[in-house]
C-alpha cells in the first residue's frame, strides 16, 4: 500500500482507509507514505521489480501516472485508491470517487482486467495528456491549493495563463489523415474523462483508441468558452470542436508546448502518442 500524503484527500481519509481495509478483510504486507510524486514512483517500483501481486495506490491522477509508468507490462495488478482532485482514471475504471469504503471493496472483490494505456514520447500515462494552456494551467496549481480549493483551485490558477498563453499552430497526424490549425490547446486522452467530462460520448479505457479534442480557434475568449463547454460536457458540438479517434497521433507545434499528462507537467513537444493496448492489470468493479 503507498498513499501519496500530497493528494487532497489523504489527510483526510487516511482514517477511513485503514477502517476500510480491516473490515474487508485486507491484509497489508507494507504501508508507505510517500512525501510526492517521486517518492511514489519509486515505492512502486521497488514492490514491482520484487514482483508484488498487489500495488495499491493512494492517490490522485497525478500519483496514478507515475504508478502506471511503472506497472506497465508487469504481472503486478493495480489497486486504485482515488485521493487526489479530479480522479478522472479512478472515474473512467467505474471506482467510486468519494467513498473509500467502496474502492476497498473493489481490491477485495479481485476482479482484475487488463485496461489500455497511452503513451507520449516513451512515457506512460493512465488517463489524458494535454498540450499548451490546459498544461500551462497544471503547472501554474499548486498541490496546496488543491487541497484546500478542489477543482476550484484550477479555475483560479487559470487566469494568468488565459491572458498570457499564447496561440500555437498545430500539425497533427494520424494514420489516414492530418491537421493543421491555430489553437490554445490540445486534449488526447486515452480513458473516458478529463476532470468529470467525458471527452468524447463513446470512450473508453478498453477500445484500443486515443481520442483526440481540439478547436481552431485561437483566442482566449474561445478558450474561455471551450472551457466552459467542457465544464457542460458540449465541447463536441462546439462549431470549431476537432474530435478525431485514432491508434495514435504525432503532435508538431510552432512554438514548442509543455505537455501534461494526467494533470503533472512532463517534458514538451514534438510529442509521438500511441494507445499501448491492455497494458495494465487493475482491479475493477
Amino acid at each position: 500500500m503507498i498513499v501519496n500524503r500530497t493528494s487532497r484527500q489523504t489527510t483526510h481519509e487516511l482514517g477511513n482507509l485503514h477502517a476500510a481495509l480491516d473490515a474487508h478483510g485486507i491484509t497489508v504486507g507494507a504501508f508507505h507514505v510517500a512525501t510526492g510524486h517521486v517518492e511514489v514512483r519509486r515505492f512502486v517500483k521497488r514492490a514491482a521489480k520484487s514482483q508484488v501481486p498487489t500495488i495499491v495506490v493512494g492517490g490522485g491522477d497525478g500519483t496514478m501516472a507515475h504508478a502506471v509508468d511503472v506497472l506497465a507490462h508487469r504481472e503486478s495488478v493495480l489497486g486504485v485508491v482515488p485521493f487526489g482532485t479530479g480522479n478522472s482514471f479512478a472515474q473512467s475504471l467505474g471506482i467510486a470517487t468519494h467513498d473509500v469504503d467502496a474502492a476497498v471493496r473493489v481490491i477485495a472483490g479481485g476482479k482484475v482486467e487488463k485496461v489500455d494505456l497511452g503513451r507520449v514520447n516513451g512515457t506512460h500515462f493512465a488517463n489524458f495528456a494535454t498540450i499548451g494552456l490546459s498544461s500551462e494551467i497544471a503547472g501554474a496549481t499548486s498541490t496546496g491549493a488543491k487541497g484546500l480549493l478542489g477543482p476550484i483551485a484550477y479555475a483560479i490558477a487559470a487566469a494568468k495563463p488565459l491572458l498570457s498563453h499564447r496561440p500555437f499552430r498545430a500539425k497533427i497526424a494520424w494514420r489516414g489523415g492530418k491537421l493543421t490549425l491555430r489553437t490554445q490547446d490540445i486534449i488526447i486522452a486515452n480513458g473516458r474523462y478529463f476532470g468529470s467530462t467525458p471527452v468524447t460520448p463513446d470512450a473508453t479505457i478498453t477500445d484500443g483508441r486515443l481520442n483526440l479534442f481540439t478547436t481552431d480557434d485561437p483566442s482566449r475568449i474561445g478558450a474561455l468558452r471551450t472551457y466552459l463547454a467542457i465544464g457542460r460536457d458540449t465541447q463536441t458540438r462546439l462549431p470549431d470542436a476537432h474530435v478525431i479517434t485514432a491508434e495514435g497521433f504525432v503532435v508538431r507545434a510552432r512554438a514548442r508546448q509543455r505537455i501534461s499528462i494526467d494533470g503533472s507537467l512532463f517534458e514538451k513537444t514534438p510529442a509521438r502518442f500511441r494507445v499501448v493496448p491492455r497494458a495494465l492489470r487493475v482491479y475493477v468493479p
